[in-house]
């Protein structure tokens, strides 16, 4: 982990002008160490490419349907797409990690501008991942796409911000980058795996099926699986996304409430 890229810390002017400055700031900052590291594009984009390559649909219980290769990129897509749980638990340690906390703590900017800011590069990330996924899986893969790609991009960015919201509450409530990546890891599986990512639901046993119901990944697959196998009816789209959304705003209240400038963590990465 490089530790000279020092985050910025700006300035707290009033107003919507104050708000989108802080906002453009930290992300700025964060995208330059996203690109620097490359690992979030190796587990964002890399790896999820490669399992649905290796593994296609022998996994998903969808050997023999119409466009199976294609779901089960979506699926690893979605499942991968949650990493943006880590990186954006990551955004907020790493002014510990670079001993700038003190500094924030000071300044005191707009919880939700600072928060903002801190996950948008890694939610960008995610997003484009889904697009292009889908986009791929549609031209290349037989994956049919009965809905429109709009519905495909607000179940996307439904999910990844249900993601980073996860990940801010996950930094609120942990003590060390170790116990937020160990949590978020299990977040990604665990969800991934009972919310029909992996292995389609309807071949999933009848408690996992139930469990996958608290999910994002149950929803976001029920929104996707409507927009490309259904009908495109946007009934489901958007009540698929508003449980995502619901979700999302759970873990945003929950986080905020247990978030503290002040708060000392361990700096270790």
């Amino acid at each position: 982990m490089n530790h000279h890229i020092a985050s910025s810390t700006p300035s707290a002017p009033s107003g919507v002008a104050g708000f989108v400055n802080v906002v453009r700031c930290y992300a700025l900052t964060e995208w330059r160490v996203l690109a620097r590291e490359r690992t979030a594009m190796v587990f964002i984009f890399i790896l999820p490419a490669v399992l649905s390559a290796i593994l296609g649909p022998g996994v998903s219980g969808l050997d023999s349907a119409p466009g199976a290769m294609g779901r089960a990129t979506i699926g690893f897509a979605v499942m991968f797409s949650y990493m943006v749980v880590t990186y954006s638990g990551h955004a907020f340690y790493r002014d510990f990690w670079y001993h700038t906390h003190g500094r924030q703590a000071l300044i005191r900017p707009s919880r939700l501008a600072f928060a903002m800011g801190k996950v948008l590069p890694a939610c960008a990330m995610s997003f484009v991942q889904l697009l292009l996924f889908t986009g791929f899986a549609a031209v290349f893969l037989g994956l049919p796409l009965n809905g429109n790609v709009l519905q495909v991009a607000l179940t996307g960015a439904a999910l990844v911000t249900s993601g980073s919201a996860l990940g801010f509450l996950l930094f609120a409530i942990t003590r060390s980058t170790a116990t937020l990546s160990n949590l978020s890891y299990l977040v990604l599986v665990t969800f991934s795996a009972v919310g029909g990512a992996i292995v389609a639901t309807e071949a999933l046993p009848g408690w996992s099926r139930t469990l996958g119901y608290a999910t994002p990944h149950y929803w976001a697959l029920r929104a996707l699986n409507e927009a490309t196998f259904g009908q495109g009816r946007w009934s489901v789209v958007l009540q698929s996304t508003a449980v995502i959304l619901t979700f999302t705003a759970v873990c945003a209240t929950a986080a905020s409430l247990a978030f503290d400038f002040r708060d000392q963590k361990h700096d270790t990465t």
